[in-house]
């Protein structure tokens, strides 16, 4: 029986249209192999699961697809090129780990063999991942070849830590930044996956996998994966209960409690929740996201693109939006981002949520000292008027 082929491996992009979510950088490739400008060196940076390998294996097809005369935007995928490139295995194409080939040694002999020319592509590639945990030796190996390449080698690197690149290396490489993917596309290639496979996928358990996988695609896949392991049907339940995050009712109904100043009634949703396995963390991160998601609708409007919710969502948050005054909101998330830092490894933990819960709503009854020293300051620089009037009469 053939091996499970992972999602993301198995619905990999295979062509510059295909890849979501880096569509810029796609263009911009297309655009130097249609005009013959091809750099030979690439640093595709971005966090991880946004598709820099994708990406490069994309144009190392596009630079070497046998069934085409020339570099092309539209690699066959069935040529043995092709193919192979797309398993991480052809002979000229060379997919290196920076992690565990880091030293000089590995460096020297990927300079002496790249000076040979392919064995059958156009190009002779190498992809280096995590290009940063190279060795400064290393690094100064390779900057030689950077500087006079053969004709017949292009170099692709990828890295999440751009800033522990040598700026020798950065200033001879093209360079292209992988943002983080939206929300709304990952539930969107989430959901084409499971018409695909024949599974049917609640829009809110999409919605809510999208937003764990916080801008990875990957992340979002193997999720996916997760959760089809357990059954047929996607359903935001079974979501809840696989990413042990609190259900959107509870924490709806918190946010609703603090507005009203109900410090009894959020207490007690608080128990509920943590009686029911919630962790502390995973409620505190459901907070600050619905915050988040208020004071954007507070201040751009319950319609605007950034509230990354479904629209089942959305007229509950613009409803909560016009309950809390815009700095009011803005406290709320910085009390929760205080919260978030302090209960790691606190032995305290639940007295701190609590009490930030009752901070939280009573908000309007608490002094904010910033107001208080812009107070105290208005008060002196009064007095100091009236001490000077007084002196000159």
């Amino acid at each position: 029986m053939a091996g499970y082929l992972v999602l993301a491996r198995k619905y990999r992009s295979e062509t510059f249209e295909e890849v979501v979510g880096q569509e810029p950088i796609a263009q911009t490739l297309v655009n130097a192999i249609k005009t013959g400008r091809v750099a030979h060196a690439y640093l595709f940076m971005g966090t991880r699961g946004v598709g820099k390998t994708t990406m490069a294996r994309i144009l190392a097809k596009a630079l070497n697809c046998q069934n085409a005369d020339s570099p092309t935007v539209k690699p066959c995928n069935k040529c043995d090129a092709c193919q192979a490139i797309a398993r991480g295995d052809d002979v000229d194409v060379i997919e290196i780990d920076g992690a565990s080939n880091r030293g000089i040694d590995e460096i020297r002999e990927l300079r002496a063999n790249a000076i040979f020319r392919p064995s059958r592509c156009r190009y002779k590639v190498y992809y280096i991942d995590e290009v940063h945990m190279l060795t400064k030796e290393a690094f100064n190996a390779l900057l030689k070849t950077l500087e006079e390449p053969p004709e017949h080698v292009k170099f692709i690197f990828a890295t999440t830590e751009a800033g522990k690149i040598p700026a020798t290396i950065l200033s001879r490489c093209q360079r292209f930044d992988f943002r983080n993917i939206s929300t709304a596309k990952i539930a969107e290639h989430l959901g084409s996956i499971c018409k695909a496979e024949g599974v049917g996928a609640e829009a809110d358990a999409l919605y809510r996998v999208a937003r764990a996988a916080a801008g990875s695609m990957r992340d979002g896949l193997s999720l996916l994966d997760q959760l089809l392991a357990g059954g047929t049907e996607v359903t935001d339940a079974e979501v809840v209960r696989i990413l042990g995050t609190p259900p959107d009712e509870i924490t709806l109904s918190i946010v609703r409690d603090i507005a009203d100043g109900n410090c009894a009634g959020a207490l007690g949703e608080l128990s509920k929740v943590l009686d029911g396995g919630i962790t502390l963390t995973s409620i505190v991160s459901a907070l600050n996201d619905i915050f988040r998601n208020i004071m954007l609708a507070a201040s751009c409007g319950a319609d605007s693109q950034l509230i990354e919710l479904p629209e089942s969502q959305r007229l509950e948050v613009a409803k909560l939006a016009k309950q809390f005054s815009i700095p009011t909101i803005v406290q709320s998330v910085g009390i929760l981002q205080n919260v978030a830092r302090n209960i790691r490894g606190s032995s305290v933990a639940r007295a701190l949520l609590e009490a930030a819960l009752v901070r939280l709503a009573m908000a309007e009854k608490f002094i904010d000292p910033s107001s208080l020293v812009d107070r105290l300051e208005q008060l002196s620089a009064g007095g100091a008027g009236a001490n000077f009037q007084k002196k000159k009469a």
